[in-house]
């Protein structure tokens, strides 16, 4: 289960490649509805690529490491940008406050989506990265050697698995299942300039009938299709 770990210096080192990349990525792609298991799927498929097809050039899948290289970028901790991974927004009173409080260490919301796409891009252009989420799916796509992929299943599966592993109330899980569907796509459509609808992906998965295993089999060979994983 390889995932990155950015080292202090990393957003640089890739921005500095991405500047001189001839032929970037490969990269694939990873977008869910809530309640999908997008991690345990792009942890296998990370195995499955290094074990059969990566040779020197190891794979990694990346979802939550993004927040720690967008903070360092930006100077702040991961748990003043948090907001924007939970995909919330501040208000005009709070943006004053804080802008009070961090004076020259304040960064607006639009400053901090605008970092988290460039890191996210470099890393695609670093290549041999699969992204979790993130809107990545809106910032890769002009990278030719990339693959999306989206996760869906009904909501009343989605919603036993939440309530199953939050150990949440059924009508709980329910309620914050729509609730992140729509932040998730007005997130991804921050990105993409236009309404999102499924023409975006390459391909679409439902997890309520396919196991996680041949999810990630049948990417693997997709990918290998398109020639992403040699």
């Amino acid at each position: 289960m390889a995932k990155i770990n950015l080292s202090k210096y990393a957003y640089e080192r890739l921005l500095e490649r991405e500047r001189h990349v001839v032929n970037p990525g490969p990269v694939i792609t990873i977008s869910r509805e809530y309640g999908c298991p997008s991690k345990p799927i792009a942890a296998l498929l990370t195995d499955l690529i290094n074990e059969k097809y990566a040779g020197k050039n190891k794979w990694h899948w990346i979802s939550k490491e993004i927040l720690e290289e967008t903070a360092r970028k930006l100077g702040l901790t991961p748990r003043e940008i948090k907001h924007i991974f939970e995909y919330k927004e501040r208000n005009l009173l709070e943006d004053l406050l804080i802008g009070q409080e961090k004076k020259n260490y304040y960064r607006s919301d639009w400053s901090i989506r605008k970092t988290l796409g460039e890191v996210i891009h470099a890393t695609a252009m670093e290549g041999h990265c699969i992204i979790v989420g993130r809107a990545g799916v809106a910032l890769t796509r002009d990278i030719e050697a990339s693959l999306h992929v989206k996760l869906i299943a009904p909501e009343q599966w989605r919603t036993v698995q939440v309530t199953r592993i939050h150990d949440i109330p059924y009508e709980k899980a329910s309620k914050l299942i729509r609730e992140m569907d729509n932040k998730r796509k007005k997130f991804i459509e921050y990105y993409l300039k236009k309404e999102a609808s499924n023409s975006i992906f390459d391909v679409i998965f439902n997890c309520s009938t396919l196991s996680k295993e041949e999810v990630a089999q049948t990417i693997l060979k997709m990918a290998r299709q398109k020639k992403l994983s040699k």
